[in-house]
């Protein structure tokens, strides 16, 4: 196991894999290459259903069946991740989750694969950014302001 996806790239990942580019998809496609998956992403998945902000085609039980494949494994929130998730230096954003997949990465010494820009040059941790897809293919514009 060499990385650990984001919860946005996990998402994007079950549900909309034609955002994600064509070399980026083989790999997560790979059976044989397993992926790290922070136990905060599937609280997360649940609050966003919960508060609105996402839609899933099934129930959160029945989504849970279908997108923790085979080549997924969940890693622990740990005291160690905690305790490194609250020692991240100048860390880019406000978000618990964001610090918690961080540290679970570095704990675990995987690289986040993630489409975040926010995280994109983080120098604390190895980070994979990729600029997601639009669903005809095209590279979408980036965003001026990221909506929470």
């Amino acid at each position: 196991m060499t990385h650990l996806l984001d919860t946005g790239v996990w998402i994007r990942a079950v549900n909309r894999p034609r955002t994600i580019p064509a070399a980026v998809l083989r790999v997560l496609r790979t059976p044989s290459v397993v992926f790290g998956l922070a136990a905060i992403s599937l609280w997360e998945v649940g609050k966003k259903v919960q508060i609105g902000k996402l839609t899933l085609p099934k129930d959160l039980s029945g989504w849970f069946s279908d997108a923790l494949a085979s080549n997924l494994e969940v890693l622990p929130m740990s005291d160690a991740v905690v305790v490194d998730a609250m020692r991240l230096p100048e860390f880019p954003t406000c978000d618990p989750a964001d610090e918690l997949i961080v540290a679970t990465a570095r704990i675990h010494g995987l690289t986040v694969l993630t489409t975040d820009t926010r995280l994109k040059t983080y120098p604390h941790a190895r980070i994979h950014y990729f600029k997601p897809r639009a669903t005809d293919g095209r590279v979408p514009p980036t965003p001026r302001a990221r909506l929470r």
